[in-house]
């Protein structure tokens, strides 16, 4: 999983992605943050990322450009950063499936709680 995490999640939440991940990266890690979703979404298409958002802004993308880059989107993810860390650990199995050669899909929408 190549991940590329959105400014509207905490940027702590990739030290917990990383040993899970090939390769994650906040926005802010590659001065993106407070960018338009639409540089976002060139920077993640052209270096092979996936995005991580809690924009739904991201899913009219999906649905406007195509994929890649695939997006998961969480709703209701207003928590402490460890509590949406092991709410998306527990989930790996689906989100390996999703991020991986699956091509069908470019959108997986997550709810917590």
């Amino acid at each position: 999983m190549r991940l590329l995490v959105d400014e509207n999640i905490s940027w702590r939440l990739v030290a917990y992605l990383r040993p899970h991940c090939e390769a994650v990266l906040h926005v802010r890690d590659i001065s993106l943050d407070s960018s338009p979703d639409t540089t976002i979404w060139r920077y993640a298409r052209q270096h092979g990322y996936d995005v991580l958002t809690k924009d739904e802004d991201f899913l009219r993308l999906v649905l406007a450009e195509g994929f890649p880059p695939r997006v998961v989107a969480v709703q209701n993810a207003q928590v402490p950063v460890a509590k949406l860390a092991g709410y998306l650990l527990e989930r790996l199995p689906q989100l390996r499936e999703f991020l991986g050669a699956q091509t069908e899909f470019g959108m997986l929408l997550l709810r917590l709680g």
